[in-house]
């Protein structure tokens, strides 16, 4: 489950620094339901047009499509799939998903998935992947991080980044999600918070403990029906949305350029 603070950094990393028939015959542990995805602040709207993430997620998407057509399933690699950990069916078998057994991966599905075929589905089920995997979306050929006109912009964005982590709209939600955390028996003063007590209990390699397990287990679980009964997550994603659309309107203009000479 990603951390707060990280979870940002991390939505900004590919522009800060690189460029911006389902039975199954063996026993996998579960994938990860999806959930739906919040809408990208104003700001992402922008970037993830020239994130190179976006082409694969969208070829993916159009291999999962292709492929069902034909009458066979596909598991799209998703490359933002550590946000699905924010689910409370994860919580409760793995925690943070640090510690613990991870979600079995695409791949391990869609080689399970194989392995249930007749020679002659497979034959068939691998040409039909082939078929689906041509002409594909091209991700941007260059990182518009290099470009000397947009240097402005990226120096403004990553002043941005630092300095918006710490805006007190951004943290409005954490006092309310605390108190219900200690009403659970943990003191902690934000998710973020809760995630390092977390990591701690690993900190230099040491073996997780059942009784370490259960304790993060323990305390995921709370933050996540914490965060669910306070309104934590749309509280915060609506100050998001708000500090990002600030960067926006004053950059609106450079963003425009920045997509039409870098987007997809």
């Amino acid at each position: 489950m990603p951390h707060r603070t990280a979870l940002l950094l991390a939505l900004a990393a590919a522009t800060l620094v690189a460029g911006c028939a389902q039975a199954t015959a063996e026993v996998l542990p579960p994938a990860v339901p999806p959930v739906e995805r919040p809408v990208p602040g104003p700001l992402w709207a922008y970037l993830d047009q020239v994130d190179a993430r976006l082409a694969t997620q969208v070829n993916e998407e159009r291999t999962r499509t292709c492929v069902a057509d034909a009458g066979f399933t596909y598991w799209p690699d998703d490359p933002n799939n550590e946000l699905t950990q924010d689910t409370l069916p994860f919580a409760r078998r793995w925690g943070y998903g640090g510690l613990s057994i991870p979600a079995a991966t695409s791949a391990d599905h869609n080689a399970a998935y194989v392995r249930t075929l007749s020679p002659q589905d497979r034959q068939r089920y691998d040409a039909t992947l082939a078929a689906c995997s041509v002409a594909p979306v091209e991700a941007p050929a260059e990182d518009w991080v290099a470009d000397p006109h947009f240097a402005d912009l990226h120096a403004d964005l990553e002043a941005w980044v630092l300095a918006v982590i710490d805006d007190p709209r951004v943290h409005v939600a954490d006092a309310a999600w605390s108190a219900c955390m200690a009403d659970a028996g943990h003191d902690v003063g934000s998710p973020d918070e809760a995630e390092d007590q977390a990591a701690a209990a690993t900190e230099g390699g040491v073996f997780p403990t059942p009784e370490v397990q259960d304790a993060e287990i323990a305390l995921a679980v709370a933050d996540l029906t914490c965060r669910a009964s306070t309104g934590y997550e749309e509280s915060t994603r609506a100050a998001w949305h708000a500090v990002q659309q600030e960067f926006v309107d004053a950059h609106r203009g450079q963003l425009d350029a920045l997509v039409a000479a870098h987007g997809l």
